[in-house]
């Protein structure tokens, strides 16, 4: 049976009024380059994520608890620094609500992966799954790979219907209760 991994949180930021800060590749860019600057200098294991136009989803592993704050500062904090000193930004507060959610089980890590991997399709940012498999900005296509297509998509097809709220927040008893869970 496969394991989720220990010490996984799952961080989701949304831009202030969900204005779409990250509408092109280049200001998506700015965001990618966060996730690996967590991976490549500070030894954070990225699960899954995905970069929206208004917000993103990250699944990560640490190994200390306070690697946690670390993790909110580079993605919020060091995405807005270079965000404002690159475009010259308007207004001073980029970054509305946040929430962050430790990983428990193993269903809810599986859950959790399929929400993040099908996030544009459910915001119809994306209309296809061919489009998701082949771009940078969200990790389908590494799971689609790894797992197979029809794995993840049956988990998308299960999650898609999670309920946001304005504020971008998801009610996790509706996450918790779906019934699809990778075994092996």
């Amino acid at each position: 049976m496969v394991q989720y991994p220990q010490g996984v949180y799952f961080l989701t930021g949304s831009t202030f009024l969900h204005f779409p800060y990250f509408k092109t590749e280049e200001e998506k860019e700015i965001l990618l380059n966060q996730i690996i600057k967590l991976q490549k200098e500070h030894s954070i294991e990225i699960c899954a994520y995905s970069i929206q136009i208004n917000h993103y989803h990250l699944l990560f592993k640490i190994n200390k608890e306070n690697e946690v704050a670390l993790v909110k500062k580079i993605m919020n904090g060091g995405t807005s620094f270079v965000y404002q000193k690159k475009y010259k930004m308007k207004y001073s507060t980029m970054w509305g609500t946040q929430k962050t959610i430790r990983i428990w089980n193993q269903k809810m890590y599986w859950n959790v992966v399929a929400y993040i991997c099908g996030n544009l399709l459910k915001h119809r940012e994306i209309g296809t799954f061919e489009e998701l498999k082949n771009n940078i900005f969200f990790s389908y296509g590494y799971f689609a790979d790894k797992y197979g297509e029809k794995f993840i998509k049956e988990g998308i097809y299960k999650v898609i219907d999670v309920v946001e709220g304005a504020e971008g927040e998801v009610n996790w008893q509706d996450l918790k209760s779906v019934k699809w869970v990778r075994m092996n």
